[in-house]
């Protein structure tokens, strides 16, 4: 093993070296024969009429031919003040395999601000090799990608693809959880990726969506995708069965929207990698629209059941919804919220929506069934809070339950004082809605011993004990994609939602993965059948067209989130 590494390490070097520059190249050319003469006849030379760098050039140039004495020779000419002596020094020690020595010279190297940019890339790359041979291969990937900025990425890419398809899948998961670098993740994905050999083709589209500028070559690229990976066993996205008679999938999303662009850009994102990974052969073609006002989104519905489209996934909002199902839907329609009111039921129509209002329903049956009659209902002073705890009151109270209290949370943080006194009266349970803001700031005026409930509204996604010390103890709902970020179902799908910050943004990219995957399941409608265990939770069917999520039940605890039990 050390063997081939370090065969590749001379390798690279010969290969660094086509990039140097002419001047230097010529340089090489015409004086490459007298060190060789010289170590011939026995005779070193102490002093030489070439600069550092072209000594230094000359040394690497031997190295790449496996000439480690004319190398040495080289070196014995290079001023030891000059940083080109220690840095051919220390390549010197790799290709012997002193790896310890080699360290040693060449990380305080690093700092060097004046280089030739051939030096820079071997200089890394020979520390890439080191920490191979030291078994730390976060640090060769690091290595090896400063190296890439100093010569054509492609020349190191082999070296690279070597060290990760090697690795097995648990260490790539976990540098994966520790790099920070985009070309470096995206190496790491593409082991993954590349690890399943019965979807690997799928599995590499679906990286190369999610990594469209990585500095790989197509040529490499295609010989991973048709031939062995190595040890690596990626994590492979279940793929959705066949999509049936859907041929052509309209997409109706208000992407340009000042206020929901954002969101339909990450609803897109999670749909579009979802077919990727798709591994069925004919799957659908895609078109999107964008929609904007309510009566524009009107006009290209029609548009894209004009066009054909045997399949329509939208719109967004309660605006466009409302107004789309306020006349009989003509094509099979997905869409991804509900109306204002209640709807008449349609044979074509289906929706699947992130509204926590479900959620609410789902506490009050949850705490009902494990005996809890009375409640207490904390609630904050906006429009999205009070529809909650309106639906959490409904589905208590129609379940026999008891509201013993229902307080406005005050926007006055110095009257917070007062919902001491307002929470006196005695409650098997307290249903807080609020959002994270809100309920960190109201929690500690509770009752601690009071078991307490909220939805996905109060979660913002920080797992970190120190971020909801507040919550402590409080239990809560949200979907799998954001309360299992390290299950390996989802791994190399993570990829494709890097770029959307905060966890609202990730929950609706979930919805866009689940809107794709759910489409091949929905062919008969049987009342209460689980449909799919998806990203936004366990969906089944429910009345009058609206697929139930029902969620994860979590708890704040002191050093993070903990689920507690599974639907």
């Amino acid at each position: 093993m050390i063997k081939w590494l370090i065969q590749r390490f001379i390798i690279s070097l010969v290969l660094l070296l086509t990039f140097a520059s002419g001047t230097y190249a010529a340089d090489v050319k015409d004086a490459a024969k007298q060190p060789a003469s010289a170590a011939a006849t026995g005779q070193i030379q102490k002093t030489s009429s070439k600069t550092s760098e072209q000594l230094y050039i000359e040394g690497i140039t031997f190295l790449g031919s496996s000439d480690i004495n004319s190398a040495q020779l080289d070196w014995a000419l290079i001023n030891p003040a000059s940083p080109y002596s220690k840095i051919l020094e220390g390549q010197i020690a790799a290709a012997k395999g002193d790896f310890d020595t080699t360290l040693r010279l060449l990380i305080p190297l690093q700092a060097e601000s004046k280089l030739l940019p051939i030096a820079y890339a071997s200089l890394h790359s020979t520390l890439a090799q080191a920490y191979v041979h030291g078994d730390n291969p976060l640090r060769a990937l690091d290595q090896y990608n400063k190296a890439s900025l100093y010569v054509d990425p492609h020349v190191l890419e082999d070296a690279i693809w070597a060290l990760v398809s090697t690795l097995p899948k648990e260490m790539l998961l976990q540098l994966r959880g520790a790099v920070d670098d985009s070309t470096e993740q995206g190496w790491i994905d593409l082991a993954l990726a590349a690890g399943n050999t019965d979807h690997r083709a799928k599995n590499i589209e679906l990286w190369h969506m999610a990594y469209p500028s990585h500095v790989i070559s197509p040529e490499l690229l295609v010989r991973i995708t048709q031939g062995p990976t190595g040890g690596s066993s990626g994590a492979v996205a279940p793929a959705p069965a066949s999509m049936g008679s859907f041929g052509k999938i309209a997409l109706l999303l208000p992407l340009k929207s000042k206020i929901y662009g954002t969101a339909a850009q990450a609803v897109q994102a999670g749909f579009m990698a979802a077919h990727a990974a798709d591994a069925m052969p004919n799957k659908p073609e895609i078109q999107v629209y964008e929609t904007g006002t309510p009566l524009e989104t009107q006009l290209v519905y029609r548009k894209a059941v004009a066009e054909g489209a045997d399949l329509i996934v939208g719109p967004l909002t309660r605006d466009e919804v409302t107004l789309i199902t306020s006349a009989p839907v003509q094509v099979p329609t997905l869409a991804l919220n509900q109306p204002y009111s209640e709807v008449k039921s349609q044979e074509n129509l289906i929706m699947l929506t992130l509204s926590p209002d479900a959620e609410a329903k789902q506490i009050a049956t949850y705490a009902r069934s494990n005996g809890l009659q009375t409640a207490q209902v904390v609630v904050a002073d906006t429009a999205l809070a009070k529809r909650i705890a309106k639906d959490f009151i409904a589905q208590w109270q129609a379940q026999d339950g008891k509201i013993t209290a229902q307080i406005e949370i005050p926007n006055d943080p110095g009257k917070l004082i007062a919902l001491k006194s307002a929470t006196a009266n005695p409650a098997d349970m307290i249903f807080l809605a609020a959002n994270a803001t809100h309920a960190k700031l109201v929690r500690p005026y509770l009752d601690a011993s009071i078991p307490t409930y909220g939805t996905s509204y109060l979660y913002d996604g920080g797992s970190g004990g120190s971020q909801n010390t507040e919550l402590n103890a409080v239990h809560f709902v949200d979907i799998p994609w954001i309360l299992v970020p390290d299950s390996s179902e989802f791994a190399l799908l993570r990829a494709a939602a890097t770029g959307f910050s905060g966890a609202d943004l990730q929950r609706l990219f979930a919805l866009g993965l689940d809107a794709y995957n759910i489409l091949p399941k929905l062919q008969g409608k049987t009342a209460n059948a689980m449909l799919l265990q998806g990203a936004t939770g366990k969906i089944s069917w429910g009345e009058d067209g609206l697929l139930v999520r029902e969620l994860p039940l979590a708890q704040f605890r002191r050093d993070g989130v903990a689920i507690e039990s599974n639907p």
